[in-house]
């Protein structure tokens, strides 16, 4: 998972992880919260958008159908009260209210709103929105200056950003995008690249 987040693999292996590790099912599962993150993150980085969502769907709904009002140290489906409690040799001694276990929040902004910084504090910033099986999303990321805000359907996406740095929007389209503001760059294979200026609200429509 740390040689496909941190790039140390090139594509072909990167592939072969992928295949006999993250997708193989004869490997055990991972059955905590923390380290589902970069199981997740790992399959983002790899475009496995579409499956990451089923998983959050899954697991993290799977503690909300329980009855979790905030996330779990581990979470496994197959365990019943009051195992479920148990950890630690404990019979109560699993945290019920683990801040490791909220990945899906940075998983979302990162992979899915797809809004990183370029410079530091978000003086410059790229946003590269993917639905991953999703009808539609919007959310703020916040930076030291402000919020951006991207909203995103299969056919609009929406960005602002709220007083911090320019940014870059790349996304992809099978016809010509129309923007509100500026001209979308053609760089290949249905991809574009638009200039988003500081305070600006820029709607595009894609198809």
């Amino acid at each position: 998972m740390f040689a496909v987040i941190y790039g140390l693999v090139d594509r072909d292996k990167a592939q072969d992880i992928l295949r006999n590790v993250l997708l193989n099912d004869s490997v055990m599962p991972i059955t905590t919260p923390y380290m589902r993150f970069y199981e997740l993150e790992a399959l983002c980085a790899l475009g496995e958008h579409n499956r990451v969502l089923q998983e959050m769907r899954g697991y993290w709904e799977g503690m909300l159908k329980e009855g979790a009002t905030t996330f779990w140290e581990t979470y496994d489906p197959q365990e019943k009260y009051p195992q479920r409690l148990a950890m630690y040799g404990h019979r109560y001694g699993k945290s019920l209210c683990h801040a490791w276990g909220a990945s899906p929040i940075y998983l979302f902004g990162k992979h899915f709103l797809g809004i990183r910084p370029v410079k530091p504090g978000y003086a410059e910033w790229e946003a590269a929105p993917c639905l991953g099986g999703l009808k539609w999303m919007k959310g703020d990321v916040p930076t030291p200056d402000g919020n951006i805000h991207l909203e995103m359907t299969p056919r609009k996406i929406t960005v602002k950003a709220d007083g911090c740095g320019g940014g870059t929007l790349l996304f992809k389209s099978r016809k010509r995008p129309k923007a509100s503001a500026g001209v979308a760059e053609a760089l290949g294979n249905g991809s574009y690249r638009l200039r988003i200026e500081p305070g600006q609200t820029v709607s595009v429509t894609i198809g």
